[in-house]
């Protein structure tokens, strides 16, 4: 613990930094959330689609205040979690848990993994608890990264902490959801990589890599981190690059363990392809569900990727560590490249470099507040639907 204490102590923080930039916008978030559940559950018109979950009661437990973080996806990694991975009849037409990731389920089911058997609320409830836990650590990371970095302070650290806090979005950290996994290890890769430490960003990298689909992009930006510190001679290249090695061979074993199941080589393509998630002829309108007079979600995911998308480019062009730049890009592009604005402001969710630079320009007091105003309105608003099985991110 001491060592623990160590590793996050820098001379530049203020007294209490956790406290006034993490722990407290934390719990007073989601004590709204919880507020928001319990008004919205009862008072607003449910996704008429799903009506069976709301006969139901509950859509993966009974317990209310676990229930309201676990929508969408959750069920599909807790499919994992419970029997392990199930091909479908035919992967590329009929939904299969095959186009999920291992790390999160694998790491919730715990003792399950020694046979013992425990209730279904009980996984639900450490799931969470380590969304949350991960969560408050990549904070944390984050608030190291950036009061360590040369032309960053403690209160642009704060702000930029509140605006990942406050984004719309922002619940999928405490969801049950491997967001605020992926988000810890990829900034606990850059902060090895930053020392350089190329063993454990390595180890990082296998990681962040059986997380997400887009595992790929943080490994990507910390090979360009690795050049970047070698000044991009290839003579400065050393034995350490091998430790980048841990990350295709973490892929390949685990697309190794779904053909095993499924007897398809590509498996986890044709499971993509079943959820529409690599559909080549769209990517020429990937726009086509901002269609419709409402404001809705698409639209503002839109304002949004257009943001983060000159927010990254400004980055790349004036900070003088490019890598976290090309992080964000690479997310933003990655995520446009499916051609739909589906779970867009999920993708921005996790571009940490975008919230250092918002909180670094957004000085003045009224700029910063209505940002973070705006935020908290949306936030309000899309959890309300998120709790009543609409489609968020």
């Amino acid at each position: 613990m001491q060592r623990l204490q160590q590793f996050f102590e820098s001379p530049q923080a203020p007294r209490n930094w956790f406290w006034n930039a993490i722990l407290f916008p934390f719990l007073v978030t989601r004590g709204i959330w919880v507020f928001v559940a319990y008004f919205a559950y009862n008072n607003f018109q449910p996704n008429p689609s799903y009506l069976r979950y709301v006969k139901q009661g509950y859509f993966l437990t009974r317990i209310f205040p676990l229930d309201i973080f676990t929508r969408w996806d959750s069920k599909w990694y807790f499919s994992i979690l419970k029997g392990g991975y199930q091909p479908s009849a035919d992967l590329r037409t009929v939904y299969s848990n095959l186009a999920y990731f291992p790390l999160y389920p694998y790491l919730v089911k715990s003792v399950g993994w020694l046979g013992v058997s425990l209730p279904d609320g009980l996984y639900i409830l450490l799931g969470l608890l380590l969304s949350n836990l991960f969560f408050l650590a990549s904070a944390a990371l984050l608030y190291r990264l950036i009061i360590r970095s040369p032309g960053f302070d403690a209160d642009g650290a704060q702000r930029a902490l509140i605006l990942l806090i406050l984004f719309p979005v922002s619940f999928f950290f405490s969801a049950f959801y491997p967001e605020s996994l992926f988000l810890f290890l990829t900034l606990l890769g850059f902060t090895f990589a930053l020392e350089e430490k190329w063993a454990w960003t390595g180890i990082c990298a296998a990681l962040v890599v059986v997380t997400k689909p887009t595992g790929i992009i943080p490994v990507i930006a910390l090979g360009w981190l690795y050049m970047e510190k070698k000044q991009w001679r290839l003579q400065a290249i050393r034995l350490s690059i091998l430790w980048f090695l841990l990350a295709p061979l973490a892929l390949f074993l685990h697309f190794y363990h779904l053909y095993l199941i499924s007897g398809h080589p590509f498996a986890f393509i044709d499971a993509m392809t079943a959820w529409g998630g690599i559909q080549p002829a769209t990517y020429w309108n990937p726009f086509q569900n901002l269609t419709g007079a409402g404001l809705d979600v698409f639209k503002v995911d839109l304002v949004l990727m257009i943001l983060f998308l000159v927010a990254s480019a400004y980055s790349i062009w004036k900070w003088p560590v490019k890598a976290y730049g090309v992080y964000a890009l690479l997310m933003i592009l990655l995520a446009v490249s499916e051609g739909l604005l589906v779970s867009m402001s999920r993708y921005l969710l996790v571009c940490f470099p975008v919230f250092v630079l918002l909180g670094q320009k957004l000085r003045g007091g009224k700029w910063f507040d209505l940002t973070a105003a705006a935020c908290l309105a949306l936030q309000v608003i899309y959890f309300a639907g998120w709790v009543n099985y609409y489609w968020i991110a």
